[in-house]
């Protein structure tokens, strides 16, 4: 008996000290989808006539399919630097959503995989209520007409799974 109450104590005095750093914490997952509406003047550097550098500086707005949650609103400001030949294309970009409040995620935006039909992007930072936020996204884009000439519009289906610490 004397035994059972010892551990019990100790027990309880572990948990205590450790504050329940030892245990598990748990994590609140969610994966919604959602449209991206984004259009900005591309700044094109020809290199030769077979090779391009182009930077699109994009901004836009997202609307969460289920009209309601986290970014659904949200602003936008998407930043690319993409590397165009024949052979080759090779992208990399960073986009910024900011909500209503004014917190943001920032996103880095990955290459197209070889063979792939959407892109992958993941999560970096956040601010406000987003610091230490988790996440992945896969994007597939559809580039609309430009105009006026000489910009580029385009929308993004986007589906995004994020992690929350609880």
């Amino acid at each position: 008996m004397k035994k059972c109450l010892l551990i019990s104590v100790l027990s309880l005095a572990l948990a205590i000290v450790w504050g329940g750093e030892g245990f598990p914490q748990t994590k609140k997952e969610m994966t919604f989808y959602s449209t991206s509406y984004l259009s900005g003047m591309p700044k094109v550097f020809q290199i030769d006539p077979d090779r391009l550098i182009r930077q699109p500086d994009l901004l836009g707005w997202k609307v969460n399919d289920s009209n309601d949650g986290p970014f659904h609103g949200a602003q936008m400001h998407v930043v690319v630097v993409s590397y165009i030949s024949k052979d080759y294309t090779g992208l990399r970009g960073y986009g910024t959503w900011i909500d209503k409040d004014g917190d943001k995620v920032i996103w880095e935006l990955l290459d197209t995989p070889p063979g792939a039909s959407s892109s992958p992007a993941k999560l970096i930072a956040g601010t406000g209520k987003y610091m230490g936020w988790q996440g992945t996204m896969e994007y597939t884009l559809q580039y609309l007409k430009p105009y006026p000439e000489g910009t580029v519009r385009m929308i993004s289906r986007d589906v995004i799974k994020i992690v929350i610490p609880k």
